[in-house]
């Protein structure tokens, strides 16, 4: 590493985002780019890659980019470097997310070094679950994880808990599944690479392949009590999800004291230390957040459940039903693509 006088540089950056954009974003939209000036990196919104109809506050746009920006400390922490992560530091500049200042050396223990692993073989798994249950120990394990004063990770078990909230995601999925605008906004994220990869053979770089999306015939319809994001709408054999229970996952709930920007950034970083949490104890992890892309959804979920705390992500948690290996991995923009030089 450079010495700390002289702060960050690009080839120690790079490898940096080269772990940080394997965030998970909403459609795989990668809504991020980094500056690099000074020494000191800074995570700001791509507003290109802000969603019209479907995030239209940048709600999502900004858990996504909470999770990377935990990622970019995590990594940062990997190669040798204290750093002070600032959110939001300058009031006037709402597209500067993160300013990640160098205070020093650090020698990185055997636990960073893991969770940048971890991070980077993580996948978003659409796949059914097994029907093994997460074990108590395990669950409050995700909880420390999850959890910090200004962001914390709940999840509801009991019986009547989880009615409420397939009531609650079913509804916000019909809302969605019937908005031509939403329907199409999201098709445009899902990639064919026979319909578009480039003629001169460059590879995708974002939104879900379509590989990535399990297919479920019709005659055998995957049956789950709290809905997936469906993503073969419009196409034939989509997934049916209002009969009989089959899957009963963990589902997390990400929770803030309160419901503006600074509060979806830190609801995406204690997104994100769950998941690399949850890989590190051998479980799957795919976001579920029909119930809260808008603020009206937050509000009705909120007072359905009679939360306290506003519900700002929730995911789906549970032992893989096939090696993780098997997943296709989801194209990411190169780390010099989303990185600029002040």
């Amino acid at each position: 590493m450079t010495g700390a006088a002289t702060g960050l540089d690009r080839a120690t950056v790079e490898a940096v985002l080269a772990v940080a954009v394997r965030a998970p974003s909403i459609h795989n939209t990668q809504p991020w780019r980094w500056r690099l000036a000074g020494g000191v990196l800074d995570l700001r919104a791509d507003r290109s890659r802000q969603l019209e109809v479907a995030d239209p506050d940048g709600h999502s746009l900004l858990i996504s980019c909470g999770a990377a920006a935990h990622l970019t400390e995590l990594a940062l922490q990997a190669a040798g470097w204290s750093v002070e992560a600032q959110l939001l530091p300058e009031p006037n500049d709402p597209d500067l997310l993160v300013r990640f200042v160098p205070r020093g050396a650090v020698e990185p223990d055997a636990t960073v070094l893991a969770r940048v692993d971890a991070a980077q073989r993580r996948r978003s798994d659409r796949r059914p679950f097994r029907s093994a249950e997460v074990p108590e120990q395990v669950v409050e394990q995700l909880r420390a994880a999850g959890s910090a004063p200004d962001a914390w990770v709940d999840f509801p078990v009991q019986a009547d808990r989880r009615i409420d909230l397939a009531v609650a995601v079913s509804w916000a999925d019909r809302v969605e599944r019937n908005d031509e605008a939403y329907i199409a906004e999201m098709n445009r994220w899902i990639r064919d690479p026979d319909v578009h990869a480039l003629a001169d053979g460059v590879p995708l770089t974002d939104g879900v392949p379509l590989e990535a999306v399990p297919h479920v015939p019709a005659d055998r319809p995957r049956r789950v009590d709290v809905p997936l994001r469906d993503f073969e709408l419009g196409m034939s054999g989509r997934q049916i999800i209002e009969r009989d229970v089959d899957e009963k996952p963990l589902i997390a709930v990400t929770f803030t004291h309160f419901d503006g920007p600074l509060d979806h950034l830190r609801a995406g970083q204690a997104m994100m230390r769950l998941m690399v949490e949850a890989d590190l104890a051998g479980l799957a992890t795919c976001p579920l957040s029909q119930a809260v892309d808008f603020a009206a959804f937050r509000t009705r979920v909120q007072g359905l459940m009679g939360w306290i705390g506003y519900p700002q992500i929730m995911l789906r948690v549970g032992y893989p039903g096939g090696p993780t290996s098997e997943l296709v991995r989801t194209p990411r923009r190169e780390p010099s693509a989303v990185l600029e030089l002040g």
